[in-house]
């Protein structure tokens, strides 16, 4: 009787816990950024594998799309990578940040996201080979979209990018 009491004790604590903390869990899990970015970011590598101008250029924001000759920009972009892309070991994000407000309500939302080992199917490897995008920007919608893709030429350490540099 004793086990069953200590049980039931150890249960209700485990659900009051969940009660009050799994909402702010919750919450954590549906504004992570790498989460939320994963499934864009290999969707965005079909469009580079497909050299998909058109689509590329339409992920960028509304201030870089009025500021850059984005379709000039793939074309010399694609030009220079030996190649065409074909695959890459993982997906990491070296920058993220996520801003809330007191109501929880996100504000600001950014990340980094690179393509780590990106080959050709000439067989090159690209370490650095990727993009940062503003999710969110509460303040500045215009700003939302990617700004940058970039790549650093393996050979000579020069980089080519697309957008604001």
């Amino acid at each position: 009787m004793r086990n069953i009491k200590r049980v039931s004790a150890l249960v209700l604590c485990v659900l009051m816990s969940f009660q009050i903390f799994g909402c702010a869990l919750l919450k954590i899990t549906q504004n992570d950024p790498k989460k939320l970015e994963k499934p864009d970011a290999e969707q965005i590598f079909e469009y580079i594998k497909n050299e998909d101008i058109g689509s590329l250029c339409g992920l960028f924001s509304k201030k870089v799309q009025k500021e850059h000759d984005l379709e000039k920009e793939w074309e010399e972009f694609f030009d220079k990578m030996d190649g065409k892309a074909d695959s890459y070991k993982k997906l990491s994000f070296p920058n993220e940040g996520v801003g809330t407000d007191k109501d929880g309500e996100v504000y600001k939302m950014h990340i980094s996201v690179n393509y780590d080992s990106m080959k050709t199917d000439k067989g090159t490897v690209y370490k650095n080979f990727g993009y940062y995008r503003e999710r969110v920007l509460r303040d500045d919608p215009d700003a939302e979209g990617l700004s940058t893709f970039t790549m650093q030429d393996p050979g000579t350490g020069d980089w080519i990018t697309v957008g604001d540099r």
